[in-house]
């Protein structure tokens, strides 16, 4: 289980797995079996609106991760590969999309991760994605959302919430990392609080960035499908996207996976979650894309 203290983000989900610009000091193979975007579950009787809730990638090696904001440095146990488990501010690309960027330190023949972490302005909601882009598949992965306290969740009414996306691209098939971001934003209907309580969004004017910070695509928005708000706070559905296909003059489906969120703060101010989606490469087929990123939106009405 992980859970997210304010300085700390403790027992984080993490393993290798793979990426696509060729970019990292070494990529070996053969590629390990594809990553899980489960979470962990608890029943509904454990998870309430009156307690924090954390969550995390379920499937992968348990291990320990902690945050120093006097170093600014993460410090990562049980990684396969990554040196000596301590993680700094990144020297290329600090921050993305007002995350902080990290990367393990160790410079000799290290496997290379990425971890990207953003908390709220109240400090009681916080994301955390670490990846990398060293073996040829995706192989497992880390993430981690958590509100920290209690929520009041209105009982009438509607919302909207907007705030910053980032996250990390990795393929099956070739090694390398990329960089996404993007513009989150949710809306919540919170009219009937016994039964239909809904969560729905997208994530806007997503780019792809290198490792050294330049934009160099675009990407379809993402839709996130109608979920259910649950007494907790919490909610999950689907997130999809269309591209345009020019020989076949038409849009097609192209990405797809789900997102994972909870309200946070006291007055249910805020959203963090994560999402997690697949797509093959449009000029590659035999490529698969893999983005996990996370999110933190504030209510703006």
């Amino acid at each position: 289980m992980f859970r997210l203290t304010r300085w700390a983000l403790i027992a984080l989900l993490l393993a290798s797995c793979s990426g696509g610009d060729g970019s990292n000091p070494v990529t070996i193979g053969p590629a390990p079996e594809p990553v899980s975007d489960d979470v962990d579950e608890v029943g509904e009787d454990e998870a309430s609106a009156d307690a924090p809730i954390e969550r995390y990638e379920e499937l992968g090696q348990a291990s320990a991760v902690s945050y120093d904001p006097v170093t600014d440095t993460f410090s990562v146990d049980n990684l396969v590969f990554d040196g000596s488990g301590l993680y700094d501010r990144d020297d290329v690309v600090p921050t993305l999309n007002g995350f902080r960027v990290y990367e393990n330190n160790n410079l000799t023949e290290r496997r290379a991760y990425k971890a990207l972490y953003l908390e709220s302005a109240s400090g009681l909601s916080r994301v955390a994605v670490v990846r990398t882009g060293s073996y040829q598949g995706f192989g497992f992965g880390g993430f981690v959302y958590a509100r920290d306290g209690t929520v009041t969740l209105p009982t009438t009414g509607q919302a909207t919430y907007t705030g910053n996306y980032a996250g990390v691209r990795v393929f099956n098939g070739i090694g390398g990392l990329q960089y996404t971001q993007g513009d989150a934003l949710l809306e919540v209907d919170f009219e009937d609080f016994n039964n239909t309580r809904g969560v729905e969004g997208q994530i806007t004017n997503r780019e792809i960035l290198d490792q050294d910070g330049n934009v160099i695509d675009t990407l379809p928005t993402l839709i996130l499908s109608t979920g259910e708000l649950t007494d907790a706070g919490e909610t999950t559905g689907e997130a999809s996207s269309l591209r345009f296909d020019v020989d076949a003059d038409e849009f097609v489906d192209f990405e797809s996976g789900n997102y994972y969120a909870v309200i946070g703060g006291e007055n249910a101010e805020e959203i963090v979650g994560v999402i997690v989606i697949e797509a093959n490469d449009p000029d590659d087929a035999a490529i698969g894309i893999q983005e996990t990123g996370g999110f933190i939106a504030l209510k703006t009405d």
